[in-house]
């Protein structure tokens, strides 16, 4: 399970982002315990919500996913073949299904889940998450599960809407510096006054992997990690670098 912590390709023809999201309300059939729930699908997204309240957001999840789904593919030159699942949830339902830390602003876990609080009044916070969502989404369609979460995050990071400046900035205000070794493993478990620097570190280094070595390398390497090709050796056969000396030189 990934996680992300609390806009549309202009380039994109108007005509291709309005008819990929122009698609009907289905109202899906839901247990007795539970809430009815709605769905908005586009060309490339599945979008769930509770109801009509959350029907303007769940428009535009589908509107920035779509745009998303292209310049995102455009950059990475993958695009996943089968609809993506997106759930919007009340906060309550988010972190009772997840299991997700405070901290935490979405989830991928095969679906996109992304708490639906908030999202009106802070729209650029929306496109930011369901961008890193999708980025982990397509990592997966890459991947698999064998990709560090460093590499996993660095990448969402990188691919957000507005870049990694945000993550960049933070970094340059902090003095310490944790080992990418460290940081393999999901980051949920990382202590919430760790995650900041956790994210930062990540996509510094997926931002210097790519202006190393070109986004086609980072690509390349997480489809050698899917094919069972042990970490170090798929690194150092994309990058032209030992790990230890490329850990060594972004958190130094």
């Amino acid at each position: 399970m990934t996680t992300r912590r609390a806009r549309p390709n202009r380039a994109i023809a108007t005509g291709v982002i309005q008819a990929a999201v122009a698609a009907s309300i289905v109202l899906l059939g839901c247990s007795p315990a539970s809430a009815q729930a709605y769905e908005r699908s586009g060309a490339h997204f599945s979008v769930k919500f509770q109801g009509p309240a959350d029907e303007a957001i769940a428009y535009r999840a589908v509107e920035i996913l779509e745009a998303a789904y292209y310049r995102i593919g455009a950059a990475l030159n993958v695009y996943p073949t089968k609809p993506i699942e997106v759930v919007l949830h009340t906060l309550e339902q988010f972190r009772d299904i997840t299991q997700a830390p405070s901290w935490s602003a979405g989830v991928f876990d095969g679906r996109i889940r992304v708490p639906v609080k908030g999202a009106e009044s802070t729209p650029e916070q929306l496109t930011e998450v369901l961008s890193h969502e999708l980025t982990h989404a397509i990592v997966a369609t890459v991947a698999g599960s064998e990709a560090p979460a460093w590499l996993h995050e660095g990448l969402a990071g990188v691919m957000e809407q507005s870049g990694p400046a945000d993550e960049l900035a933070y970094l340059a205000r902090r003095p310490e510096r944790v080992p990418l070794s460290a940081l393999s493993d999901s980051f949920r478990e990382i202590p919430p006054e760790a995650v900041g620097l956790a994210y930062a570190e990540s996509a510094y280094a997926v931002k210097r992997l790519i202006d190393l070595r070109g986004v086609a390398s980072v690509v390349e390497l997480l489809r050698a990690l899917h094919s069972g090709v042990p970490f170090e050796n798929a690194f150092q056969a994309q990058s032209g670098l030992r790990f230890q000396d490329f850990d060594a030189m972004v958190t130094r």
